[in-house]
């Protein structure tokens, strides 16, 4: 009798370790999901957070779409009436159609640049035109 008592005793101590062990495994997934469930929510929200920068991105986009076809109307537009004044003005289709002055043509032309600090540099020297005193026939 005392060996089934010792065997239901150990029984139950097993069992109960068990149990135990079992609880502690749901514990720590009920912990898992948890988790889970705040990363699919903040998953949620970034996706979200994205799609409405998307559609944000989408409506800019139309938007300079439409900037762009303005100043190029307004490009074009501005092309035909430099176009009808040389053909109507003698006078300005020699001024447009004569090169520029050397100083002039200098101030166009620069070194090339490997980033953007020596651009700036380059700006900051300003280089100015020298006074000659006089003034120029063909001034644009």
């Amino acid at each position: 009798m005392k060996f089934i008592i010792a065997a239901l005793l150990l029984s139950l101590v097993a069992s109960l370790a068990g149990w135990r062990w079992a609880n502690n495994k749901v514990t720590e997934a009920n912990r898992n999901i948890a988790q889970m469930q705040r990363a699919l929510a903040a998953n949620a929200a970034t996706i979200s957070e994205l799609h409405a920068s998307g559609q944000r991105n989408e409506r800019a986009q139309v938007v300079l779409r439409q900037q762009i076809t303005a100043a190029g109307q307004l490009a074009n537009r501005r092309n035909q009436t430099i176009t009808r004044l040389l053909n109507e003005n003698e006078t300005l289709r020699r001024w447009y159609q004569s090169a520029l002055p050397d100083d002039v043509t200098r101030l166009h032309t620069r070194p090339e640049f490997t980033n953007p600090d020596d651009y700036l540099r380059w700006l900051s020297e300003g280089q100015q035109l020298p006074y000659t005193g006089q003034s120029s026939e063909n001034q644009r």
